[in-house]
């Protein structure tokens, strides 16, 4: 299990109680006005069942205690309109007190630069690229730091009783969770070394946050680092998945929904690839490489 980093000696955080249960009250007016409310409650509802949020069952556990204000994000698509709740880490209980995010250390960054993972990713003519499924969300929070993940919604629609809930795992929009993520990859490469020497070396050198984005020489080599890769991810709970490559053999098998979102590594990386098709096929850039 993670735990949150915290700053040295950073100001008292109060709770956000009553600030969270007055937006919560605006937040289920608007959502009720939209036509929204159960689609909202339904990916919370969602997430208890996943284990990734957990209801409040007894007094705080830990040293601190807040809650988070959250909102909808609706995303159009051509097809559909994706839903998502997102949470607020910079709110303040009020404006002389400090926010979550300025309570939590960020840490020194583990990830590459994304320039260098773009611009090495160019070199390989067989390009593979994918992202960890819910990398955050697959990263558990130590029970002790829960209680200031806590945020409020409705325990039951009809009667609109509220209760209190927690994340168990690293929330996106925390400072600290690209550090908590990144360590524990880290220590999930370390663990593979041994078994996949070559394979880690070359994750390690492809990897910006939840995006993998390498190649090969030749469309087999090109598999085999995306077929391994897939394997020690598993190791780790994690799904790599959202494949996509200049070799229509190595892309993602199942349909990827229209609504869902690309990673900004990944979308700058799609967005050069096929300048990256200034040499369009493979045969192409063997040849440039061979010169």
């Amino acid at each position: 299990m993670s735990a949150n980093e915290w700053r040295g000696n950073h100001p008292p955080l109060p709770s956000n109680e009553v600030g969270s249960l007055r937006q919560l009250g605006n937040l289920v007016r608007k959502l009720r006005s939209q036509g929204t409310i159960e689609r909202y409650d339904q990916v919370i509802q969602d997430q208890i069942e996943a284990g990734i949020v957990e209801r409040v069952s007894g007094p705080v556990t830990g040293r601190r205690e807040f809650y988070i204000p959250h909102k909808p994000v609706l995303r159009e698509s051509a097809e559909t309109t994706k839903l998502r709740v997102v949470y607020d880490a910079s709110a303040r209980a009020n404006s002389g007190a400090p926010s979550l995010n300025e309570c939590l250390n960020p840490r020194p960054p583990l990830q590459n630069q994304l320039w260098n993972v773009l611009v090495r990713a160019h070199f390989h003519p067989v390009a593979i690229a994918g992202d960890i499924k819910q990398a955050f969300l697959r990263v558990r929070i130590r029970e002790e730091d829960r209680d200031a993940l806590r945020f409020h919604w409705l325990k039951d629609l009809n009667s609109q009783t509220v209760e209190a809930l927690r994340f168990t795992r690293a929330l996106f929009g925390l400072t600290c969770s690209p550090f908590l993520l990144g360590g524990v990859v880290q220590h999930l490469l370390e663990s593979c070394r041994e078994k996949y020497p070559e394979i880690v070396r070359e994750t390690e050198r492809s990897l910006y946050v939840d995006d993998l984005i390498s190649g090969g020489p030749t469309q087999a080599k090109a598999e085999t680092i995306k077929s391994a890769s897939v394997e020690i991810f598993a190791k780790g709970t994690f799904e790599l998945h959202k494949w996509h490559s200049n070799v229509k053999e190595l892309e993602t098998t199942c349909s990827v929904p229209a609504s869902e979102e690309e990673t900004y590594a990944k979308e700058q990386y799609l967005k050069e690839r096929w300048s990256f098709s200034t040499w369009s096929t493979v045969e192409q850039r063997e040849r440039y490489h061979q010169r």
